[in-house]
């Protein structure tokens, strides 16, 4: 594993972390409640579009890191922090939840949500990273096993066929049946950028990336009478959400950022618990604001509001991952 720190990386992973709380702030905002019509909500449909990225890129840091990470002793270690830390988010939300939210469960119905990674609000991400990082030396045999770019492109377009391509469009153009493989398919991608190290401008990725957003909200608007629930729905593993994801990586990875990169190899360090602990203010904070819950007052509600929940959620992420370290006695993975 690499030991030397990338700044594009860590600015991927503050910006996954970005994403993360820009998405959920849709859950509160009134977003999805409101008539799907006039340029204020596709604005906001490709923004809320953009961030779901999120998750894709987490994915892809961690293929980058692991797509060649030998098979030893030492190859599961990684996620003891992992653990630990949802452990200790869990110690603090379930409480919050259950006395402060009005979220009251009997202690049976919390043991159950606490070992089935729900004991946090967001925690289905470390369930899954749990099991993508079991099925990593598969995926490592796999591209170890695609020795030419031909045989690495086929193994990628394999995978992507099954997992991307479903919804495409509107109208199925494959079955659905492994399109929550997902995640197996941003990490070979992320270990496919690793080992061949593309060259794209960041501007050209950025640019990508937000045409794809734009793209994908005016489709939200035209694809739908005003009701949500009828519009073209993607999900995390979808076509044009692996597009913005790969555009946003390949062209960021690669930036030095040299008077940046010790703020954000800081910043880097508590985007895995920021991810956990960003709803005890997700909960709360967005109730204070209802005159804001409208998609022309959604620019004002993203700085006063969602940026700094993004700031608070990293501070809080930081001191988790400071006691998880002094726990431990090393760092976090995730």
């Amino acid at each position: 594993m690499r030991k030397t720190r990338q700044p594009g990386l860590d600015l991927l992973r503050c910006l996954a972390l970005l994403g993360v709380v820009t998405f959920h702030s849709f859950l509160y905002n009134g977003y999805y409640y409101q008539p799907q019509t006039g340029a204020a909500m596709a604005a906001a449909g490709s923004v809320r579009w953009l961030s779901v990225t999120c998750v894709g890129l987490f994915c892809m840091i961690t293929g980058y890191f692991r797509g060649e990470k030998p098979l030893g002793p030492g190859f599961f270690r990684g996620l003891w922090p992992v653990l630990l830390g949802y452990c200790l988010a869990a110690a603090v939300s379930i409480p919050v939840r259950h006395f402060l939210f009005g979220d009251v469960q009997s202690l049976a119905a919390w043991t159950v949500r606490f070992f089935s990674f729900s004991g946090v609000y967001y925690g289905w991400y470390v369930g899954m990273y749990l099991c993508l990082i079991l099925l990593s030396p598969l995926l490592n045999l796999a591209l170890a096993a695609a020795k030419t770019r031909k045989e690495l492109a086929w193994l990628i377009l394999g995978v992507l066929a099954v997992t991307a391509l479903p919804r495409v469009t509107p109208l199925p153009l494959f079955p659905e049946q492994f399109r929550p493989l997902y995640p197996a398919a941003y990490y070979l991608l992320g270990a496919v950028v690793a080992r061949e190290k593309p060259r794209v401008p960041w501007w050209a990725g950025v640019l990508s990336a937000l045409a794809a957003a734009v793209f994908l909200g005016t489709m939200t608007t035209l694809s739908t009478d005003g009701n949500l629930d009828r519009a073209w729905t993607l999900e995390f593993g979808d076509f044009w959400i692996v597009l913005m994801v790969v555009s946003l990586f390949v062209g960021l990875y690669r930036l030095e950022l040299p008077r940046l990169s010790r703020v954000l190899a800081w910043a880097a360090g508590g985007c895995y618990g920021g991810y956990l602990l960003s709803h005890l203010l997700d909960g709360w904070v967005y109730a204070r604001f209802p005159q804001w819950h409208s998609p022309k007052k959604y620019p004002a509600l993203f700085l006063c509001v969602t940026l700094p929940v993004f700031l608070v959620s990293l501070l809080l992420g930081k001191g988790l991952d400071t006691l998880t370290r002094r726990l431990l006695g090393r760092g976090t993975a995730a």
